[in-house]
């Protein structure tokens, strides 16, 4: 193993692919920490082999990738796998196959390890990982492939610009959309328990969101539960009077209630 100072270890294992996992282990029926833990670290012992120190860093970034979806045979898969399976760290870690989140956590806490200067984040859209060379230009790697191009952020591009097509991803931002893709998978599949899980850990994140609470209440009348899902929508209406779903909402609301009332 590596000669990591405890700082480093603490910051390794709080790594967004390590919090994800332990959120998995909320609705995985087959899960083993441990397991996908020991599966990272001989990821990245595999990784430090192809690293010279004579190299540059695009030599380095190239054999690197070169190994990652090749010899370790990490891509992304156009066969018929369920998205939440694909979103999933624990069966891209076995499968060596995931989608864009999954498998950019992986990548990034590799290179990360192997002292790369990376993150990830949203690009025209897609989850991209940006290794940056210096300020504002690095090569953004498509996490399903290993492709990359290089990336110059503009120089009058500012946070407020309505053209900036580039979404940084802090390493809690990075669990939240986790979550919020697996969420929608979920429900997609209709699989409402395992979405409600994904929602009650994002309504705790992102402190009682309005949105997540609405999605909460729509997964809870998933779950007939139709008494605590009113609650949920008519505080939605509260929050957000103007939003375009409240038509909708109120519609449902005096369904489910008229529904509550025959049966009681």
């Amino acid at each position: 193993m590596f000669d990591i100072s405890e700082e480093e270890y603490t910051a390794a294992i709080e790594a967004p692919v390590f919090t994800c996992l332990n959120h998995e282990s909320s609705w995985l029926t087959k899960f083993d920490y441990a397991l996908c833990r020991d599966k990272l670290s001989e990821l990245v012992l595999m990784a430090v082999k192809t690293q010279k120190s004579e190299n540059t860093i695009e030599q380095n970034l190239n054999s690197l990738l070169d190994s990652f979806y090749s010899d370790f045979a990490f891509s992304g898969t156009s066969q018929k796998v369920p998205m939440s399976l694909l979103n999933s760290v624990a069966y891209a870690l076995n499968y060596r196959t995931g989608s864009t989140i999954s498998l950019g956590m992986i990548l990034t806490y590799v290179m990360e390890q192997l002292g790369f200067d990376v993150e990830m984040l949203v690009f025209e859209n897609d989850i991209q990982v940006l290794l940056e060379v210096s300020q504002g230009e690095g090569y953004l790697i498509d996490p399903c492939s290993g492709g990359q191009r290089w990336y110059i952020k503009p120089e009058n591009d500012d946070e407020n610009s309505l053209d900036n097509a580039f979404q940084q991803l802090f390493e809690d931002d990075v669990v939240k959309l986790f979550l919020a893709h697996q969420k929608w998978a979920f429900i997609s599949e209709k699989r409402y328990g395992e979405a409600f899980k994904c929602v009650e850990k994002l309504m705790v994140l992102t402190d009682g969101d309005p949105y997540e609470l609405r999605d909460r209440g729509y997964l809870l009348h998933n779950l007939n539960c139709d008494e605590l899902a009113i609650k949920d929508f008519e505080k939605f209406i509260e929050e957000c009077p103007d939003d375009p779903s409240i038509d909708v909402l109120q519609s449902q609301i005096e369904e489910m209630d008229t529904h509550f009332r025959t049966i009681h």
